[in-house]
């Protein structure tokens, strides 16, 4: 074997986890990093990036994101499920929003069971890799490498809809990442109006270090194990197959459909799954694939009458085929948004203790179910409940990459669930009717028919959206895949870190919790070190 493929770690995902990980571990020159990534490098832009390229790459097939087709219900209808496909994984067809998740979101964890991961010790995380830009409070360190910022002016539709948060008691505040029980213009992952991945941000540190090695294009088939050793990586090239060698610790950070699957094709898992599959068991570990945890929420597409909003297209890959080009030169205009302008926090039931669902106002149409006409000015109010309590699985059917997984989603499944997305809806509609907004505005979808318990159910599930925010199935805890040090029980040099070692969902996005898990996975790893591991 070359000795370029001998390694000290080998990282498998180039998202945020995978990034924040290598950026750690490349710190030590004396670490040998391998970070392999089955996408390509590069970001969907061709030059600078705009943030709304996201909706580029999310529908730009294989070459940035992978799709898993499933039927996420007891129907004949099919839904395509999106995994990134490129460094900055899944964060790439995400809107940029970064949310850190609230306090209680990590103390759940430790009530059950989750031992150290508590919001302290993500807070410790947070503040070293992200930089805020000026004029936005929140404690972030400013020799940080990540610098996230807030849009510029907002457009009138933007303010109106803000002044009807208000008048239901939601008040602005200048960051959701400080406070949480309120409204605010959506902290962003750009940087001087141009989107901004982890890669981007940290590669400028690792990537330029000879220690690590960031190898692209590469599928990772299976984990090598020595008994139940993780010695490397079988992985699938564009030359053919390869093999790489870790002389301390293979780190899955493929992501949640990813990492299940990866291992259980390496024989850790379920052993009645894996027999089925026609895999050879290496460790048993029931829990693989399992606790899978995704939102489950809807849009309702306004017009506005009279009321200016961001600009009067669809923000879709085909309305600004200009977009890549234009937004360098000018840095305004549509692509310098992510698409949700408006970030909202706040509860079902005004007298519930905490807020369990969130807002995102678009001041355009997005929605492909979207009736209105081109040119007509419309905007798009999406929510979501928090904390699910449905889990769902994934899991393999055979012993190779070409074998499709068996994805079932479990939407809804429970009686929290199903009663919480009633009244999220109900309270949307509520804040909808406020003056002078609701006179601005036409509900256009799902339209005023849809009222009943029952058919706001089937309107969520059947045009409703995950927003890949996946957890969960390779979650942390007393009975979970890994134990508190990341590592995979059954095994030994085998960790996992990133979103899929979160046992429930925090408030927001999960991009920057992901990152965060591969910062502190990194600070593990150095004090396993330290101790002579």
């Amino acid at each position: 074997m070359s000795s370029k493929n001998v390694v000290d770690y080998i990282i498998v995902g180039g998202g945020p986890a995978g990034s924040a990980l290598a950026h750690q571990l490349g710190a030590n020159p004396q670490n040998r990093v391998l970070v392999i990534e089955a996408g390509g490098g590069s970001d969907p832009s061709p030059r600078r990036p705009a943030p709304a390229d996201f909706v580029r790459a999310s529908s730009g097939g294989p070459r940035y994101m992978r799709q898993y087709a499933h039927r996420p219900f007891e129907t004949e209808r099919m839904e395509q499920r999106h995994s990134g496909r490129v460094m900055d994984g899944s964060a790439t067809p995400h809107g940029l929003i970064r949310d850190r998740g609230r306090e209680a979101d990590y103390e759940a964890w430790e009530a059950a069971g989750v031992i150290g991961w508590n919001r302290s010790r993500f807070e410790q995380a947070f503040t070293a890799i992200e930089k805020h830009a000026a004029g936005v409070t929140g404690g972030r360190d400013v020799d940080g490498p990540w610098k996230p910022e807030v849009p510029g002016p907002p457009d009138l539709a933007s303010a109106w809809w803000i002044d009807a948060l208000a008048r239901h008691g939601i008040e602005a505040a200048e960051d959701l990442n400080v406070r949480h029980e309120q409204a605010a213009y959506a902290s962003l992952s750009t940087w001087d109006g141009a989107r901004t991945s982890t890669p981007r941000a940290l590669l400028r540190t690792y990537g330029r270090r000879s220690n690590v090695r960031v190898r692209t294009h590469c599928v990772v088939r299976r984990i090598l194990f020595d008994g139940t050793t993780a010695t490397g990586v079988e992985a699938k090239t564009l030359r053919g197959t390869v093999r790489f060698t870790a002389r301390r610790e293979v780190v899955l950070c493929a992501g949640t459909t990813g990492n299940p699957l990866l291992l259980e094709r390496s024989g850790v898992g379920d052993p009645e799954v894996l027999t089925a599959a026609g895999v050879h068991l290496v460790a048993a570990n029931p829990a693989v694939g399992d606790n899978l945890r995704q939102r489950r929420g809807a849009v309702m597409a306004l017009r506005l009458n009279g009321l200016s909003g961001r600009n009067r297209q669809p923000v879709a890959p085909a309305a600004r085929p200009w977009s890549p080009f234009t937004h360098p030169l000018r840095r305004s205009g549509e692509p310098t948004d992510s698409g949700t302008r408006v970030l909202a926090v706040l509860s079902s039931d005004r007298g519930a203790p905490h807020p369990d669902m969130t807002l995102l106002f678009t001041p355009a149409p997005v929605t492909a179910h979207d009736p209105m006409p081109a040119g007509t000015d419309g905007a798009t109010v999406a929510f979501y409940p928090h904390s699910p309590t449905s889990t769902g699985t994934v899991h393999i059917t055979g012993p190779t990459l070409d074998d499709p997984p068996l994805l079932l989603p479990g939407h809804l499944s429970t009686g929290h669930d199903r009663e919480l997305t009633v009244a999220a809806f109900a309270r949307v509609r509520e804040i909808l009717a406020t003056e002078p907004f609701a006179s601005a505005t036409t509900e256009t979808l799902p339209g005023p028919g849809v009222v009943a318990g029952a058919d706001i159910l089937q309107y969520v599930l059947d045009q409703g959206f995950t927003g890949n925010h996946e957890v969960g199935t390779c979650a942390l805890g007393p009975a979970g895949v890994v134990d508190d040090a990341l590592q995979v029980r059954g095994t030994h040099r085998l960790r996992v870190a990133d979103a899929s070692v979160m046992p429930t969902l925090t408030t927001g996005d999960t991009t920057a919790p992901s990152m965060a898990v591969g910062w502190i996975a990194g600070d593990i790893l150095r004090n396993a070190n330290t101790r002579g591991r």
